[in-house]
């Protein structure tokens, strides 16, 4: 029988998988998964402590100091508003006359209609001392004031504190609703003639008080020491007290601490959500602002950070499993791959890191090219030495290229000197700086000048032309602010369109006269719009002109804006220095105050002295062509 070769039938067949290396797989998998699991909860934690710490130590506070600031500065504009009626001689008058004089009369109630109508505030009133009248905004005898009628008990009052101005948050029978008085004593303090004064309606504050917030799960209170709400979000709330509106241990908390120190509190509210407040003293009166944060809230985006966790460690265990397997299975020699890979992404980087170097060399040059031209239209240094036998200018664009500028022009005798803000910055900015100084070049040369208003309004009517903004619709709505000055031997007329001229005579006393409000050019603003001038009083003085870059520059202890006030003061208090060391003395307050902060705005400051300026110039410019 022969011997008959049959292959072996049990060798075993080559396996789909490699055991190990599938182990290997799983056990990296758990670990990277596990690993991202730790981390999302560590970063998740730590990330809530770190946003509910910055928000009691530094986020409460910006927003309370953002919504006081708000606050004071819609007091302090009525306080402002209630001094000026105050003290204004016609007024005065009257109530010397005894409210007989018919002519008087009517002056006056025309500027208490004009408060009422033009300035927006709900009342304006007038209540005489002698024969206890009281007066609406109309003209009109509404109530005559008896010390037996309790609610007449704020005017006895206002006379008894003996202070310039108070304010008083109250119920008024006869206008029949809730409104916030100041209350501003007429004549001396000691005896005054009348008390009178501006109100807002409670409603009207209520929802600006509610425009202040800037997300959901945020109330606002304006409370006194007793816990008395005089001005809250929620119009219902107003002349309740806090212990109504929030439960009883914060409430409490409040009233005990309630001093001129920032306080913050926590607490849990009636529905048992965690709550974050502050108490926030205001500056202009003795109340404070409760500002109370849900603290769900605060840390809301928290929660997408939850889920985007959970979800990146699913989307990591299907890409690791897969990727390993691809790995182990598919790929040879991975290291070089790799590398391979690494030098094309290199190579494509450099590529792209030249061309985008190219690119940015290009705008550079371009936007360097475009100051050169704007530098070239504005007045040289030794042009202004020739008009001015005194001056210094501080021009600070935010970027290379700005919207602000500053102009002059010399005819015979007279000098014409401007400061100018277009809108916008940078190149859009620039643009409008060009057309600008050309639209006033092209006034100046057509020989028709005047004065100052009268090249305001023309520049007005000019820029809406070019630019096609004479009518209600269009693509742009673009304009500037300006201040113009016509400078003559012994006298200076001043006139503006959203800007102010401060002057400071030889004594240091400072004075300031605000332009017309309606800028230039825009479409809200008429073709025919005239702006009004300006006659400066005689004599030597120092005269300012600053577009609002300076005021509105952040910085200092508290990020605040640097401000009109500060402006004003820093002018008086280097009054006494040259001009070119007051630029010097200008400039270190600036960025003294800025610190870190960057330029938020364009900044030109504009100074000069005016006495015989033209006279001045011409002899130093005789001399000149002499030698």
């Amino acid at each position: 029988m022969s011997n008959v070769f049959k292959p072996e039938t049990n060798l075993k067949a080559k396996p789909a998988f490699d055991s190990g290396v599938t182990k290997v797989m799983i056990l990296a998998s758990v670990l990277i998964v596990f690993s991202i699991v730790l981390i999302g909860t560590f970063v998740y934690f730590f990330t809530e402590n770190e946003v509910v710490k910055k928000l009691k130590s530094r986020d409460l506070e910006t927003i309370a100091e953002s919504i006081s600031s708000k606050v004071d500065a819609r007091i302090d504009k009525e306080i402002e508003t209630s001094l000026v009626f105050a003290n204004d001689p016609t007024l005065l008058k009257w109530l010397q006359d005894g409210e007989n004089n018919a002519t008087l009369e009517a002056m006056v109630h025309q500027k208490t209609n004009y408060l009422h109508q033009n300035l927006g505030y709900s009342t304006t009133f007038i209540a005489s001392t002698k024969s206890r009248h009281y007066w609406d905004e109309n003209g009109k005898i509404i109530d005559t004031i008896s010390e037996q009628d309790p609610d007449d008990s704020w005017f006895f009052d206002s006379i008894a504190l003996k202070k310039a101005s108070s304010i008083n948050f109250d119920y008024n029978n006869e206008l029949k609703d809730t409104f916030a008085f100041v209350n501003a004593l007429a004549g001396p303090v000691d005896a005054p003639l009348a008390v009178v004064g501006v109100g807002i309606n409670l409603h009207e504050l209520s929802n600006n008080f509610a425009s202040y917030k800037d997300g959901k799960g945020i109330n606002l209170w304006l409370i006194d020491s007793k816990g008395s709400i005089y001005l809250s979000d929620v119009y219902e709330h107003n002349g309740k007290n806090i212990r109504d509106v929030m439960i009883d241990s914060a409430s409490s908390d409040v009233l005990k601490q309630f001093d001129t120190t920032t306080r913050i509190f926590e607490y849990d509210s009636k529905s048992g959500e965690r709550m974050d407040l502050i108490s926030y003293p205001l500056k202009s009166t003795d109340l404070h602002l409760l500002v109370e944060v849900e603290r769900n809230e605060t840390v809301s985006f928290l929660r997408t950070i939850k889920w985007n966790t959970v979800l990146a460690v699913a989307v990591s265990m299907v890409s690791i499993v897969f990727f390993f397997y691809y790995i182990s299975r598919k790929l040879a020699n991975p290291y070089k791959r790799a590398i391979l890979l690494n030098q094309e992404l290199e190579k494509q980087v450099m590529e792209r890191t030249k061309e985008l170097y190219e690119r940015n060399q290009e705008i550079l040059d371009s936007i360097n090219y475009a100051k050169l031209l704007q530098e070239s239209v504005l007045p040289k240094e030794q042009q202004l030495k020739v008009l001015f036998n005194e001056h210094f200018v501080i021009w600070r664009p935010r970027d290379v290229v700005g919207g602000d500028f500053y102009w002059s022009k010399q005819f015979g005798e007279r000098t014409l000197v401007a400061v100018g803000d277009c809108t916008g910055h940078g190149v859009p900015g620039a643009f409008m700086t060009l057309l600008a100084v050309s639209a006033l070049n092209r006034i100046a040369d057509s020989g028709e000048i005047e004065d100052p208003a009268s090249i305001l309004s023309q520049l007005n009517r000019l820029l809406k032309e070019t630019l096609g903004q004479d009518g209600h619709e269009g693509v742009t709505d673009d304009g500037l602010d300006i201040g113009i000055c016509a400078i003559e031997p012994n006298s200076v007329i001043f006139a503006g369109a959203s800007c102010t001229l401060h002057r400071v005579d030889e004594d240091g006393v400072l004075q300031s006269w605000k332009g017309n409000r309606r800028s230039v050019g825009y479409r809200k603003t008429p073709s025919d719009y005239e702006y009004t001038n300006h006659m400066m009083p005689e004599g030597e003085a120092r005269y300012y002109m600053t577009t609002d870059g300076f005021f509105d520059q952040n910085g200092g202890e508290r990020d605040y804006s640097f401000g009109k006030k500060r402006f004003a003061e820093m002018i008086v208090r280097y009054g006494n220095l040259s001009l070119m060391e007051q630029k010097e003395s200008f400039l270190h307050e600036l960025e003294t105050y800025m610190g870190d902060e960057r330029q938020r705005d364009d900044i030109t400051v504009l100074s000069f002295r005016a006495a015989d300026q033209i006279a001045a110039g011409a002899a130093e410019e005789s001399t000149e062509e002499g030698i």
